[in-house]
């Protein structure tokens, strides 16, 4: 099982914190563990129609250490939250 990061954008989301509050923690099943699926599900168990949810961002753990470390994330736009697969 992997660790995912979950970013959900502020800009236009003000339940951003609770969503990610929702589903950190959450373990998905899956054969193909792409980010693209994982946050196909993410935005199936946030199941919120009053924001649009394309804007989150779903990273593998050793992708989004090595963004933090190369100082190209800014933390100030995000609630972050983590789930696995």
């Amino acid at each position: 099982m992997k660790t995912y990061i979950v970013l959900i954008p502020l800009e236009e989301n003000d339940d951003a914190r609770k969503q990610c509050e929702q589903i950190e923690n959450t373990k998905f099943s899956l054969d193909n563990k792409s980010c693209i699926q994982i946050k196909k599900m993410v935005i199936e168990l946030i199941n919120d129609t009053t924001y649009n949810l394309d804007g989150i961002e779903v990273w593998a753990m050793s992708e989004f250490m090595e963004w933090c470390n190369d100082e190209q994330f800014n933390p100030v736009h995000y609630f972050m939250s983590y789930v696995y697969a």
